[in-house]
């Protein structure tokens, strides 16, 4: 299996301020001893050689864990370690480089949920806290709200009994032509059909809003409980 290896770049050099600092100082030198022509051709080749002359890189080294737990320093590092993370240090032990490890697909999107999960958490914590200056006033806010609902359900209550009530004389009507040996007109028939549609209709959002009352409560109930939380805090 191969090892991973370390490109042993070269510490970086101010070549520029290398450069000037050659040529200022050949310049003063050779201008007293050269004639000007001369001076110019050594001064471009001091330079090119400056510019050439490789600086010599310090030695690196990997240092990581292995599975025992002990640190590790070595010119190379096996693969199943990369993972892992390690850091790229001197010979005299100064850090270079540090590689933190790889996160897995899963620890990926556990984390991201975590994090959303902290964000949601924030802003939640961050309405509360405009919304309300102390529990009284959540508690006041969820008896306005159960209370809607209540008038609310009480209304299609209301609604229900009256369609009950309509769709029996209806019904009745149509009974009675039907006992007597006549034709149900259509429009009746029609009216019937519409006035039980509405009926399971108006059920529905009976039970939609019993739905929402507990869910409305489950909701204020945990705001109390969490501005406590950050009352505390």
């Amino acid at each position: 299996m191969a090892l991973a290896k370390w490109d042993m770049a070269r510490p970086p050099v101010d070549l520029g301020a290398a450069v000037n600092a050659v040529y200022r100082v050949s310049k003063i030198v050779m201008a007293k001893t050269m004639p000007p022509q001369a001076a110019a051709r050594v001064l471009a080749w001091i330079i090119l050689a400056v510019a050439a002359a490789p600086a010599q890189a310090e030695k690196l080294f990997y240092r990581y864990t292995n599975e025992q737990g002990v640190k590790v320093l070595n010119h190379t590092i096996p693969p199943d370690y990369v993972q892992k993370g390690y850091e790229v240090v001197t010979a005299s032990g100064e850090v270079v480089k540090v590689v933190k490890p790889s996160v897995s697909r899963e620890e990926a999107e556990r984390l991201e949920q975590q994090r959303l999960a902290e964000e949601a958490r924030a802003q939640w914590d961050d309405s509360l806290r405009r919304r309300y200056s102390s529990v009284l006033d959540i508690e006041a806010a969820k008896k306005r709200k159960l209370s809607q609902l209540d008038a609310n359900m009480s209304l299609l209550r209301s609604n229900i009994s009256g369609l009950r009530s309509e769709l029996a004389v209806q019904q009745s009507r149509a009974a009675d032509l039907e006992r007597a040996g006549r034709n149900i007109p259509e429009a009746l028939l029609t009216n019937i059909r519409n006035l039980k549609l509405e009926l399971e209709n108006t059920e529905t959002q009976v039970l939609q809003r019993r739905e929402e009352y507990g869910e409305v409560a489950a909701r204020y109930d945990r705001d109390i409980a969490r501005f406590r939380e950050i009352a505390t805090n």
